[in-house]
């Protein structure tokens, strides 16, 4: 079915979310950002726009986070890397991998680059990266794929990670790294400007509005405005904190941008089951097994079945638990079950946040990019009830609908569209649930 939108767009509607969108049109323009707060003028950045900026339109993309990012660390250098710092299988994507991402239909690829590894570098490395990261870009770009360039500072083993970058307001950590971004701004400016932008960190701060020194809304625009100094026609891409919730838009303030700007936002709520089990999740998360989507396909009693399976396996594995850890690991089950009830209305609910705002302040809707999103495969030895992929299609669906685009998490096994990182085969069930051609999985990327 085709439904209009208020702007003169028409939406294809698979006809099981009618009802959704409805609901979404019903309470679009409900939301109020209270004059003066920080949001105001966001429609003014936009509608100041001559209607000739070049930007990309992003529809559907996923990360590739490995091949600038998850760099090895030198033990005799502490601070620096190996070099090269990206190295091994995991930091190399093939020619008939490109092709085969293409022919699933996805546009555009995010592409993670950890900035730590270019601010530890001397001058004569430091240059040599940024022509890899060219090269890389190119690349992808003759591949048919447009890039979210993402700087992403890594936010373990490493002396820059954003909390690190961004303590102190005029500090030598952020003055370097504003620095670095100019410089890959620079490398940058010369590509085409409908096929590549810039995102300015990732996921920069844990909370909606700092008060302990200055708000990212605040170091985002300096930032900007220094990599517009360098590259006046470069996309860039704009983030919220709080992780790039949607809670954080509130306190977007967009005064003094221009229009060859993109908004990114990531998404994996309820957290508890996007990232249930992952060893290296908060505690209790990481004990907790058997949480489903939608909720109502499980109940209390089945995850503690799971959950009591969990704890067994990792007991035997040597991992040291708490004494506690089976009842916080419950505490948590209860509150899903019986607060948080995920399912279709959630999603749909939480993105009419995102939806209202973007309409509030006439924000075209493939100027929003969903930058992440996905869920974590369950540990082997616990079932796979499809949960997953039903979190998954649900999110793609709700974002399309928006008119939004996506970019899913990631492309290597765990989180990622591929079940073993050795093979790079590709998962027909995250295929399916992304909406992506089932007949790409039939071509061949190894020999």
């Amino acid at each position: 079915m085709i439904f209009p939108t208020g702007r003169g767009r028409l939406w294809s509607i698979p006809g099981r979310l009618l009802a959704s969108v409805l609901a979404l049109c019903l309470t679009a323009g409900l939301a109020h950002v209270p004059t003066g707060s920080p949001a105001s003028g966001i429609g003014s950045a936009l509608a100041a726009s001559d209607g000739d900026a070049v930007v990309p339109h992003f529809r559907r993309g996923v990360n590739l986070s490995r091949l600038q990012n998850y760099a090895y660390r030198d033990p005799e250098r502490p601070g620096k890397y190996l070099w090269p710092p990206f190295q091994g299988d995991l930091a190399r994507i093939t020619d008939p991998e490109l092709e085969r991402l293409t022919a699933l239909g996805l546009d555009f690829v995010r592409l993670p680059v950890d900035a730590g590894v270019f601010l530890a570098a001397d001058g004569v490395e430091r240059r040599l990266l940024l022509d890899d990261l060219k090269t890389l870009v190119v690349r992808l770009l003759d591949a048919g794929l447009g890039v979210m360039v993402d700087i992403h500072p890594s936010t373990y083993q490493s002396d820059w990670t954003p909390r690190d970058i961004l303590a102190e307001a005029d500090g030598p950590r952020l003055k370097a790294y504003e620095g670095f971004l100019v410089d890959v701004a620079k490398r940058l400016r010369d590509l085409p400007p409908d096929r590549v932008a810039l995102e300015l960190m990732n996921e920069p701060q844990s909370v909606c509005y700092r008060e302990d020194g200055e708000d990212w809304s605040v170091t985002q625009k300096k930032l900007y405005d220094s990599v517009r100094g360098a590259a006046p026609d470069l996309p860039v891409v704009l983030t919220p904190g709080c992780w790039r919730s949607l809670e954080e838009l509130e306190y977007m303030s967009l005064e003094g941008y221009d229009d060859k700007i993109i908004f990114d936002f990531h998404f994996y709520d309820p957290y508890y089951l996007t990232h249930q089990s992952l060893p290296w999740s908060m505690v209790p998360l990481r004990y907790i097994a058997g949480l489903t989507y939608p909720w109502t396909s499980g109940s209390i009693e089945s995850a503690e079945v799971l959950t009591k399976q969990r704890l067994a396996a990792l007991e035997k594995s040597g991992v040291d638990l708490p004494d506690d850890a089976f009842a916080r690991a419950m505490e948590g089950v209860r509150d899903y079950y019986n607060r948080k009830r995920p399912d279709l209305a959630f999603i749909e609910e939480r993105f009419d946040t995102l939806a209202q705002w973007s309409d509030k302040y006439d924000i075209a809707p493939e100027r929003i990019v969903l930058g992440e999103f996905s869920a974590i495969r369950p540990p082997e030895g616990l079932p796979d009830d499809g949960s997953r992929l039903a979190w998954i299609r649900d999110v793609r669906s709700v974002t399309e609908i928006l008119g939004f685009g996506w970019a899913f998490w990631d492309y290597d096994e765990g989180f990622g569209m591929i079940t073993d990182n050795a093979t790079r085969t590709l998962d027909p069930g995250i295929v399916e649930a992304l909406g992506l051609d089932p007949d790409a999985l039939s071509i061949p990327v190894r020999p």
